[in-house]
């Protein structure tokens, strides 16, 4: 028995419990999608040339999701938006989708008074703070979420609202049989991926990584937004580095990186995360990049979708890293939930 099927240990390592939050995420989905199904759309598509959401962290992360889920349906620009400030073009023919899971986060207030200075039409995802308070002075509808969770443990309570607006504003159609799928896929794999599950892919792979840096390699328009949850899920569960980068990008610069300093590389665990819709002459760059950077790093492993649908497939492997991190941060003998060096950050900021 190794430690990872040491649920003592487990339990002693992860003192605020997230394990319990992970297996709850298939139920939070279902829960999103109740609460979002009973909401009048607060603008119609009607007369909007481009979205832009914006939010940083775990915030942000539906909004990559989303943007890479519905990449072939918006019919005009969507982009994800993160800092201070709002792109020069933003205006009143501009939706604006702020989204902080806490509503206290600087970057976020600041781009929404922004965007209301300019005009923009906006719709906020909060659990409440100061962002909650901004808005209902000025009269921004909110779309309030339950608070209590770390925002990267928010993804459900996040993604199924704003999938769900888009739908209700007239930019995409229904999206409801897909939705519900995925949460059964969620649950499907929870069982799997769960503490008393000995026969765990979750558990294998952090087993694989645990002492090596994580280096996730997506694909543009499929996996890509999955590879960056992925890594940030490495840097906040596991509190270890983790890099990503996306084909086919990489191989037109990344990929010559490794030809040399074969003393170090053999630190980097790659990961590639594949899709069952990348089209053939990726599919022959990933294969050929496979051969070239196996000679090279200390361990490679390429990862496929689960379920029919492809918000079920992506969400197969957004739930997966989900767990590989927390596994890797019980390797690591960390708590998972804590964040100390953002705390850090955010006083040292604000004093």
């Amino acid at each position: 028995m190794h430690q990872l099927d040491d649920l003592k240990l487990i339990t002693e390592i992860d003192k605020s419990g997230m394990w319990k939050r992970l297996l709850a995420f298939p139920n939070q989905c279902e829960k999103a999608k109740r609460f979002i199904d009973g909401i009048e759309a607060p603008f119609y598509s009607e007369g909007i040339e481009n979205i832009v959401i914006s939010g940083m962290g775990g915030s942000a992360a539906g909004g990559d999701i989303l943007i890479s889920y519905l990449r072939e349906n918006f019919k005009i620009p969507a982009i994800v938006n993160r800092g201070y400030s709002l792109p020069l073009f933003v205006n009143e023919k501009t939706l604006t989708i702020v989204i902080s899971y806490s509503g206290n986060t600087d970057e976020t207030l600041s781009s929404l008074k922004y965007a209301n200075e300019k005009g923009s039409k906006i719709i906020t995802i909060t659990s409440g703070g100061v962002i909650e308070e901004f808005c209902s002075r000025k009269g921004i509808p909110i779309i309030k979420i339950e608070g209590g969770l770390q925002p990267r443990e928010s993804l459900g309570y996040i993604f199924i609202p704003l999938l769900i607006l888009m739908e209700k504003m007239g930019f995409i159609e229904g999206q409801g049989t897909d939705i519900l799928e995925t949460i059964e896929l969620l649950k499907t794999l929870s069982k799997g991926y769960s503490l008393e599950s000995t026969e765990n892919d979750a558990k294998r792979l952090a087993l694989d990584i645990h002492g090596k840096i994580p280096l996730l390699y997506g694909i543009h328009g499929l996996t890509d937004s999955i590879a960056i949850r992925w890594k940030n899920q490495f840097n906040e569960n596991s509190k270890t580095p983790a890099f990503y980068n996306i084909f086919p990008e990489l191989n037109h610069n990344e990929i010559e990186g490794w030809d040399s300093h074969h003393e170090f590389s053999n630190i980097f665990f790659i990961i590639i995360l594949r899709s069952e819709d990348e089209a053939e002459n990726i599919s022959r760059q990933i294969e050929i990049t496979k051969m070239i950077l196996n000679e090279r790093v200390g361990g490679l492993r390429e990862l496929w979708e689960k379920g029919k649908g492809r918000l079920a497939r992506m969400f197969s492997l957004i739930y997966l890293g989900d767990f590989v991190s927390y596994y890797l941060a019980i390797l690591n003998g960390v708590d998972p939930t804590p964040v100390k060096n953002i705390e850090r950050l955010k006083k040292q900021l604000r004093s």
